[in-house]
């Protein structure tokens, strides 16, 4: 039988794994970073499962130690049963194991017959429910990060920021809303924020993936003026950058000014809305409809946005 102290790092170990491989390759798919796992899938499972095989199987040991270590600790060794116990400590682990091994041999096949596994040959779906919100994020650029866990319902853990200048994030289910405002987004997917490197407990920038699951073109431009009417409706003011040059005018086919949309205005609050693609582009594909797109928004201080002097804002034109 290996040592306590083998078991400790198996579990120790192991647990870390899960949660790294886990939290992160969430994180990172939703933020865009890697896309659909595709045929790593499975091995990724297979990977977690054995994990999570390896976690459990030294979780016994320690466990039964823990347990015999308590009653010599407070003096029973001498009870009989307990005496009995210590003595045969190794064929308590080994019963235990077994019976896992049991369950698990009758369950798995059990669950795979039913289907459990099923969606792995096929994967998500775009219309894949997004689950019950975790919460409500509650961050602007201007606020500290103590303020941000005080005001939000959703559980945000600002101690893992390493060093502390670094931005914290997470994927998951959750809503958010813009303080000092009637805005509240559901469903939304990410979040990053980031502080301001002079003073790194005060927020900079703040960044929310909106979409609830990828969607197709046609889908995402429903969805962007969707956004543009619940930002009009809320009183946030569109931006338009103006061609004040005759540069820029040439540049930009002599237009006088931009398209407007991208840039809204509120409480001294610039929020800028964003889209992705999520998969890779088809050779002769149209590129008008085609892709699986995410929409995002990204917001910052009136006087922290670089180039916000070429824009002008206003009333979205009807």
């Amino acid at each position: 039988m290996p040592s306590t102290k083998t078991f400790a790092i198996l579990c120790g170990g192991s647990f870390a794994l899960l949660l790294i491989i886990g939290w992160g390759g969430n994180i990172l798919q939703a933020s865009g970073v890697i896309r659909d796992a595709g045929p790593f899938r499975i091995p990724i499972l297979a990977i977690m499962i054995g994990l999570l095989a390896v976690l459990v199987i030294s979780a016994i040991p320690l466990m039964v130690g823990a347990v015999l270590g308590f009653q010599q600790h407070i003096g029973n060794e001498d009870v009989p049963v307990i005496r009995s116990a210590i003595s045969g400590r190794n064929l308590i682990v080994f019963v235990l194991w077994g019976l896992m091994a049991l369950g698990s041999a009758i369950a798995i096949p059990a669950a795979i017959r039913d289907g459990a596994l099923s969606t792995l040959s096929a994967g998500s779906t775009p219309a894949e429910a997004p689950g019950p919100s975790e919460g409500t994020l509650v961050a602007a650029p201007g606020m500290t990060f103590i303020d941000m866990v005080r005001q939000s319902s959703l559980k945000i853990d600002i101690q893992a920021r390493a060093p502390i200048t670094s931005s914290i994030g997470a994927g998951g289910v959750f809503d958010y809303r813009v303080p000092g405002t009637q805005t509240v987004f559901r469903n939304c997917r990410y979040y990053f924020v980031s502080p301001y490197t002079r003073e790194p407990e005060r927020i900079e920038s703040v960044n929310v993936g909106l979409s609830a699951h990828t969607v197709s073109r046609q889908e995402l431009d429903a969805a962007e003026s969707a956004l543009h009417s619940q930002l009009a409706a809320d009183g946030w003011r569109a931006g338009h950058e103006e061609y004040r040059t005759e540069e820029d005018r040439v540049l930009h086919g002599g237009a006088a000014r931009g398209p407007e949309g991208m840039l809204w205005l509120k409480n001294e609050l610039v929020l800028s809305i964003g889209t992705r693609r999520m998969d890779d582009p088809v050779p002769g594909e149209d590129a008008k409809s085609a892709g699986n797109w995410i929409q995002f928004i990204q917001l910052w201080k009136l006087d922290d946005y670089s180039g916000i002097e070429r824009y002008t804002f206003a009333p979205p034109a009807n």
